[in-house]
């Protein structure tokens, strides 16, 4: 039974990006203490919570940018095209500090993988339509 590209691409994409998020977490995020307990949080856990997470939402936003792009031929396709621009300048102005000034160093590159895999998602359904 054949895998349908668009699929094989939303898992590819979605799996990228929350491996992205994850480095981020296990490297620059710095989990609140817990109440009342004098142990430090463990980042694996953190770390496995949010890859988890965000796997399952870059699939899903993957899926409604694959189901768009399908809706009407020429235009829908068109249209989500548009977020590739969007997507990538949102990751380098969140990079610069131009978005999101005020976030800290984990939030400002969670935000840049998050913007990159939404730029990335049209393009990729592009390639996959010409083979």
């Amino acid at each position: 039974m054949p895998i349908d590209p668009a699929t094989a691409v939303i898992a590819f994409v979605s799996l990228l990006g929350a491996t992205g998020v994850a480095a981020v977490t296990l490297r620059y995020y710095e989990p609140p203490p817990r109440e009342g307990e004098e142990e430090t949080p463990e980042p694996y856990f953190e770390t496995a919570a949010f890859f988890v997470l965000t796997a399952a939402l870059f699939a899903l936003a993957g899926s409604v940018i694959a189901h768009v792009s399908g809706l009407a031929a020429p235009y829908g396709r068109v249209a989500t095209l548009l977020l590739t621009p969007v997507g990538l300048y949102s990751a380098y102005a969140t990079y610069t500090g131009r978005i999101a000034d005020d976030a800290d160093e984990a939030g400002g590159l969670m935000g840049v993988v998050s913007a990159l895999v939404l730029g990335v998602y049209p393009v990729a359904f592009g390639v996959i339509s010409l083979l």
